[in-house]
């Protein structure tokens, strides 16, 4: 069944990209004054170095001008060279002359804070902006059902013929799961889950693994296919 999601205007990352011009008009108008370039008002750059924020704003505002613009609103820029439509089916992921089947890829990675999937297949790696497309949630959702399994089938077979398997920090075995150097055997996991945490600003997402009563958080970021391992775990502890 094809699915086909069409291009969205980032309208929210115009904040973050307005907001880093200003601090860089800022900048470049206070250190332009003095040789006779008004690009503001010369009281109004008087005033602005005077006030207790001004040494932080000339110190800081150009690169973190520059972050604003080429990273947290990085998506308008990505948005502008972006085809106009893409699309799902059975057989994989197409946009504009980007083409990945479900069959090549390798590990699925989700950034949560920033609403991203990455998908690292045989030619490369693709990052889906989901903010980018419509109905983000269908997307996402139709990614996953096509990735998910073929790499937990592989995982399945992998772990059954006595080899592990690397999931970043946590590494699978046929005799349970290892973390920092400690096995956590099977019949030492007592739960696991997904929570969500929001802390200064930024969101993401944890997994969550009890074993004899103490739990241990990794962040989802810092785990290729966590939605895989999720499944296998899953699977293995209801068995």
């Amino acid at each position: 069944m094809k699915r086909s999601h069409s291009l969205v205007f980032p309208t929210s990352v115009l904040y973050w990209f307005f907001a880093g011009l200003v601090l860089s008009y800022l900048v470049v108008a206070a250190l332009l004054a003095p040789a006779g370039v008004h690009l503001l008002p010369l009281d109004m750059v008087v005033s602005l170095l005077q006030s207790r924020m001004g040494f932080f704003i000339l110190l800081f505002g150009l690169p973190c001008g520059i972050y604003l613009i080429g990273w947290r609103a990085s998506d308008l820029f990505v948005w502008m060279r972006a085809p106009h439509s893409l699309s799902l089916d059975d057989q994989g992921l197409r946009a504009g002359e980007v083409r990945i089947a479900w069959r090549d890829v390798e590990s699925v990675l989700e950034i949560q804070n920033h609403d991203r999937i990455v998908l690292r297949h045989r030619g490369g790696s693709y990052k889906l902006r989901l903010n980018l497309w419509s109905d983000a949630e269908a997307l996402h959702q139709g990614v996953m059902e096509h990735v998910v399994p073929e790499l937990l089938e592989r995982v399945s077979r992998e772990v059954a013929e006595g080899q592990s398997v690397r999931f970043g920090p946590l590494t699978l075995d046929d005799a349970g799961l290892t973390h920092k150097g400690r096995l956590l055997r099977w019949e030492e996991i007592e739960s696991i889950r997904v929570q969500d945490e929001f802390d200064t600003g930024v969101s993401t997402r944890e997994l969550v693994i009890v074993a004899q009563g103490k739990p241990r958080k990794i962040d989802e970021a810092k785990i290729p296919n966590a939605p895989v391992l999720l499944a296998y775990l899953s699977d293995r502890l209801a068995g």
